[in-house]
């Protein structure tokens, strides 16, 4: 009988260490990235970030209290994720041929169902779930610089200070649209302030200025930009509702700073198009 009471957040376990807690003859009963055993509504993904060179290179991290994982090559259990019947729990490493540390039960959070590769799921994992006010308690508590500079990445969160008067200096103009009345354009985190480090959390070339509609629909990952800033638009809204708020596929960034194209890339990757559970 699989069971977690005695498993410890944070803690690592090898795999023969979890056979045996859970009564299995061999630990090859639990050597696959997915594991779900009979009888039990229960999902258990075994994560490894730096794989083997000769195994399938999925691309899964942990950032904070979110997980990004994609899926079975075959989509085997896609399917049961998506309709959330079962508890999912999640063990964790960096490297292969390491324990595993266990990271408690992950809730779907967004999702994007592939066909011809391994489908994108991200997670919240809510037992070692952050807040925004204990990531800025971090901050104050833990980070090495200035008062000044500490002040600008708490300030960045909550739309004020250094970070978005960086930000209307680098695009002046709404960044897609050239709105130019600033105090109505809201200054945009690319790759999203809570999976930032503290120096991506003021960058300004981490930052889109954007009149409030784009923002929301570009923060939710309806829509998305590519590295050379032309707009992608989500499947999740039709044609016609796009056309109501004068969002249209020759809309484009005015320009893009080189600074800016990986951050476009992160957005792309784990933001946009992910359906919201």
């Amino acid at each position: 009988m699989v069971d977690f009471t005695s498993l410890i957040i944070g803690i690592k376990y090898s795999r023969p260490q979890l056979a045996d807690l859970w009564g299995y003859r061999s630990y090859n009963a639990i050597s696959r990235g997915v594991v779900t055993p009979q009888g039990m509504n229960l999902i258990i993904l075994f994560i490894t970030k730096e794989k083997q060179e000769s195994l399938t290179q999925y691309i899964d991290h942990i950032e904070h209290d979110r997980l990004f994982w994609e899926g079975e090559k075959k989509h085997g259990s896609d399917n049961r994720i998506i309709q959330r019947k079962d508890e999912i729990h999640v063990f964790y490493r960096d490297r292969h041929h390491s324990d595993f540390s266990y990271e408690g039960r992950a809730v779907l959070n967004t999702y994007l169902l592939m066909e011809d590769q391994p489908s994108k799921f991200t997670f919240t994992l809510i037992d070692r779930q952050e807040s925004e006010n204990d990531i800025v308690a971090e901050i104050e508590s833990q980070y090495g610089g200035s008062k000044t500079e500490r002040e600008a990445i708490i300030q960045s969160r909550i739309g004020q200070g250094f970070y978005r008067r960086r930000s209307i200096e680098l695009w002046g103009r709404c960044s897609v649209t050239s709105f130019s009345k600033t105090n109505i354009l809201i200054a945009s985190h690319i790759k999203p302030w809570k999976y930032s480090d503290n120096v991506e959390r003021i960058n300004p070339y981490n930052s889109l200025l954007l009149v409030p509609t784009i923002d929301k629909l570009f923060d939710k990952g309806y829509i998305g930009f590519d590295s050379n800033g032309r707009i992608m638009l989500s499947e999740r809204i039709s044609d016609s509702e796009y056309q109501k708020i004068n969002i249209t596929k020759d809309l484009s960034l005015r320009s893009v700073p080189s600074e800016t194209k990986d951050f476009l890339d992160y957005h792309s990757e784990y933001i946009f198009n992910m359906m919201e559970d």
